[in-house]
């Protein structure tokens, strides 16, 4: 067994992001903006938390995206920090809603609506194909789903791709009647 030398953190030592690594381009390989669960945790919230409480902790962890689980764990939803906008809240409370009441499985984006890549597909594609599909299905984000093993394997974000590629990227996404009152109402 080796005994390894230890080191002084020196102040010429700087702590990095992955920012700092900007060697991926639209040419490299697809698994490499792929959030993979086999080597980090996913993201998550329980469907019956707050919006209250789901907003205060996108805020304080400064994420913009939360996979929706119900109280064993399984994936029920996408929530992304527009769905938790004022308009939003505002919405529901026209119903009659208390904002304390309004849970975030009432603001996601369920389970059936979300869309997805193959895990098998993405080992023979590039960044620039990702790309082409979310820009043309309109989407900012999928789960990644191993088809062989039936496992939601990971999650693709626009937005991490065009932050990871320093790309001003653009997703049109189709609109809704309620993107149109929103945008309206703003």
């Amino acid at each position: 067994m080796k005994t390894l030398a230890l080191y002084n953190v020196e102040a010429i030592d700087h702590l990095v992001q992955p920012s700092d690594f900007n060697d991926k381009t639209l040419n490299s390989p697809a698994m490499s903006v792929v959030t993979d669960f086999k080597h980090s945790l996913p993201n998550m919230i329980n469907a019956r938390s707050t919006a209250r409480d789901a907003l205060d902790i996108m805020q304080q962890e400064q994420t913009k995206l939360k996979l929706v689980v119900d109280n064993d764990g399984q994936l029920v939803g996408l929530l992304h920090l527009d769905q938790l906008s004022d308009q939003a809240i505002m919405r529901r409370m026209a119903f009659g809603e208390s904002r304390d009441d309004i849970l975030v499985a009432d603001l996601m984006r369920p389970r059936e609506k979300i869309k997805a890549l193959a895990y098998q597909q993405l080992k023979q594609c590039s960044i620039a194909d990702v790309v082409n599909t979310l820009q043309s299905s309109g989407e900012l984000h999928c789960v990644v789903i191993d088809r062989e093993s039936h496992q939601i394997r990971g999650i693709i974000s626009a937005q991490d791709i065009a932050r990871r590629l320093g790309l001003n990227l653009r997703i049109q996404q189709t609109p809704t009647f309620l993107n149109i009152f929103d945008s309206l109402s703003a």
